[in-house]
């Protein structure tokens, strides 16, 4: 029988009906274009969720993007496959560990002097997990400081450092938090971060997890009200360096496209309600958005996808 934790976390996969494995026409048929001048940064600019989301940004018309990671070479191969489909895009490659305070604001000094100081959107996909295990005397604690380093201080680092160069003068006030005409912050997050027990409790990767979403809320309640949207977005099951530490009967559940996440992530950062009604709550790429914009109401009025600790 489920417990409460487990049957939470399943409420919260399923929170729409209809889910998703590829991109879908109410994502690649958007009603407007992006805008002429569209910078992205993307720290873990490569692998399955990285190069899905710079395709998807590229495809949909951003002249500008950043990709940043540990692996320049890998950071390569990213860059040859979005020069195939715009061959005029500026590509801005660095080597960044974003589990370095120093290395990030190096990163974002890049940024500031190759885009006049200036980003659209902000993607922190760059992740770390160890082995997949539910028995936390046998993680090590190099794992647990490896999962925080990155998961949890690197977000917080590529916030401090870039969220200045995404927000808009004139664009929100205090009193006005639904206004997101500024830039957006976007952290990957996973269907981990809800999760304490069961399949993939992990308690290194849930925990890092956990912390990187509650810091989205707080990036929210902080600089909404400044033009800002952000939220944490799981990005499905994918086939990348994290599915080495599944055991291998699971590994079959990695069967989402990467082009997922990036065509869910370029619907969410677009001028729309979807700005005001999701400004910093946890989702999910697999969630149908048609189904998602009947919910708005909903999720507005009873402030759901959020982190809380239940009180009677």
């Amino acid at each position: 029988m489920a417990t409460k934790s487990q049957q939470n976390a399943q409420n919260c996969r399923d929170f729409t009906k209809t889910l998703h494995k590829t991109p879908y026409p109410a994502l690649l048929n958007p009603p407007d274009n992006l805008p002429k001048e569209y910078t992205i940064c993307i720290l873990g600019g490569h692998g399955a969720a990285g190069t899905g989301l710079a395709k998807a940004y590229t495809q949909a018309g951003a002249t500008g993007i950043i990709l940043a990671s540990r692996t320049l070479s890998a950071l390569e191969e990213t860059a040859i496959q979005l020069r195939t489909i715009n061959p005029n895009i500026k590509i801005v490659i660095v080597e960044c560990d974003i589990s370095s305070n120093s290395a990030v604001q190096q990163m974002a000094h890049t940024a500031a002097r190759e885009f006049n100081s200036r980003l659209d959107v902000v993607i922190v996909n760059a992740g770390f997990s160890g082995p997949m295990g539910t028995d936390i005397v046998a993680e090590k604690p190099e794992w647990f400081e490896s999962a925080l380093g990155v998961n949890t201080l690197g977000t917080f680092y590529a916030a401090h450092y870039l969220i200045p160069m995404l927000l808009r003068e004139g664009t929100g006030t205090g009193d006005d938090i639904g206004s997101c005409g500024g830039g957006s912050f976007i952290a990957i997050s996973s269907m981990a971060a809800p999760t304490v027990s069961g399949f993939g409790a992990h308690a290194h990767y849930c925990v890092s997890k956990a912390a990187q979403a509650r810091l989205v809320e707080m990036v929210y309640e902080q600089y909404a009200g400044r033009g800002l949207f952000c939220a944490s977005v799981h990005p499905g099951g994918l086939r990348s360096e994290f599915s080495k530490g599944m055991p291998e009967e699971f590994v079959h559940l990695l069967s989402d496209s990467p082009d997922l996440v990036g065509a869910f992530c370029v619907w969410l950062t677009r001028s729309g309600k979807q700005k005001e009604a999701l400004n910093g709550r946890f989702l999910s790429c697999k969630w149908d958005v048609k189904e998602l914009e009947e919910r708005f109401d909903e999720i507005l009025e009873m402030d759901l996808l959020r982190f809380r600790i239940a009180m009677i």
